[in-house]
């Protein structure tokens, strides 16, 4: 929440002198409550008090302040919510002191003073077991903040917390049962972040151990779909755009362990569905809409590897992964084309762009469906070599190299099918 620097209605405004740093906020109206947080016997009574509950608010919105997080470390905040929160009984005051050490983490000073404060952190994260998800959603930001800036040598302390409190069953059951959209795009941004920041060489092992689990694909396609399909309509347009990727994204870390198959070997129906989603989303957008979104690159590349490594191609019927990839790569060969009334497709000024956005996208589009080609069963090689019809060669001219074996055995599998066209056609 971005905070409002004019002074409260109850405060007086700042004099000379009583400023926090370059802001407008005053340090006596800071400093007040650090006394009232200190004061544990009185401190259950001030928290039934609507004022002292607005005060709390008001200090939350200004530690998006670095000079406010700053001061607010040099009085021990830290220290003073290490001691209030285990008496404090109310959610939205927990939720509160949970959100105001959240933001304090935004700022590299507080979350290497936080990591050698074990009880505390380990309090903080047992919240992980609530039920109130406007706590969990507070407790989840939190720890995305701090795992953004923590050293390399402090990921194994987390690693070690997360073991100690089965933090990933129960991210996982939030995932998997939770309707709260918030909480769900919060968890999906907190597992992407711990794939992003714990899955080093030096924790591998214990990631693997903790993380890498056989409800860990269905969690995360559950909480997928809850939001892109049922509510949809609720989701700002980035929102759900930032949830297509980052779910892409979590799936290829799990995946990239040589016993990931296994692991999950019952998670290949749910995983295709979601990458026919991402793939419907992405064509809409470029084929209909003629947006051109890099994002797109990364997600044929992402899933791609995905493709591989989960053998999914066998599973997927055409229309699910072919038709709409397909349907790209022809709107990319068109890009820069007029169309039949002798009308770009695209503004001027845009065909730059284009052309680069093209170069970069078809070849790993043409992977993309050759990977499928390759794999797919015989009825749906058919109907897809029947829906590229002449593209074919071109299709497969695009496939790199180092994907010489599928491309290899594409042509093997089209060569009954396109000698039998040739054929019917000079018959």
């Amino acid at each position: 929440m971005k905070p409002d620097k004019e002074t409260s209605e109850g405060e007086p405004a700042p004099i000379t002198g009583d400023v926090i740093g370059d802001t407008a906020y005053s340090e006596r109206f800071v400093l007040k409550i650090l006394l009232k947080l200190a004061n544990l016997d009185t401190l259950k009574d001030e928290i039934q008090e609507k004022s002292f509950e607005d005060d709390l608010c008001t200090l939350w919105d200004m530690t998006a302040e670095r000079d406010v997080v700053l001061f607010l470390q040099k009085h021990n905040m830290l220290n003073l919510l290490n001691f209030a929160l285990p008496i404090i009984e109310s959610p939205r005051i927990i939720e509160i002191f949970i959100g105001i050490t959240g933001n304090m983490c935004c700022q590299k000073e507080v979350v290497n003073v936080l990591l050698k404060m074990d009880n505390f952190l380990n309090f903080l994260l047992e919240n992980i077991k609530t039920d109130d998800s406007l706590v969990l959603i507070q407790l989840l930001r939190l720890i995305n903040s701090s795992l953004f800036l923590i050293d390399h040598e402090a990921v194994c302390i987390w690693m070690e917390l997360f073991k100690k409190i089965e933090y990933s069953s129960a991210l996982y059951f939030i995932l998997k049962n939770s309707s709260n959209k918030d909480l769900l795009v919060t968890a999906l941004e907190n597992i992407n972040t711990i794939c992003s920041y714990c899955n080093t060489e030096k924790c591998r092992a214990e990631f693997f151990t903790h993380f890498v689990t056989y409800d860990a694909l269905e969690s995360l396609t559950t909480a997928f779909t809850e939001i892109t399909v049922n509510q949809k309509d609720k989701c700002e347009r980035d929102e759900l755009e930032r949830v297509l990727v980052i779910s892409l994204q979590t799936i290829l870390n799990l995946v990239g362990f040589d016993k990931s198959t296994d692991v999950f070997k019952d998670s290949k129906d749910n995983v295709s569905n979601m990458i026919g989603i991402v793939l419907k989303y992405y064509e809409t957008k470029f084929v209909e809409q003629k947006e051109v979104d890099s994002d797109l690159i990364d997600v044929i590349d992402s899933t791609n590897t995905i493709l591989n490594i989960m053998h999914l191609s066998e599973l997927s019927d055409c229309e699910i992964y072919f038709e709409p990839s397909y349907r790209i790569w022809k709107a990319l060969k068109s890009i820069l084309q007029k169309d039949k009334n002798g009308v770009d497709n695209f503004e001027e000024e845009d065909k730059e762009e284009l052309r680069e956005f093209s170069n970069q996208l078809k070849s790993p589009l043409s992977t993309f469906m050759c990977v499928y080609l390759a794999n797919c069963s015989e009825k749906d090689l058919l109907k897809a070599l029947d829906e590229v019809g002449t593209d074919y060669e071109e299709i497969l001219k695009l496939v790199k190299n180092k994907d010489k074996e599928i491309k290899d055995l594409v042509t093997k599998r089209a060569a009954s099918y396109r000698t039998r066209l040739k054929e019917n056609v000079d018959s």
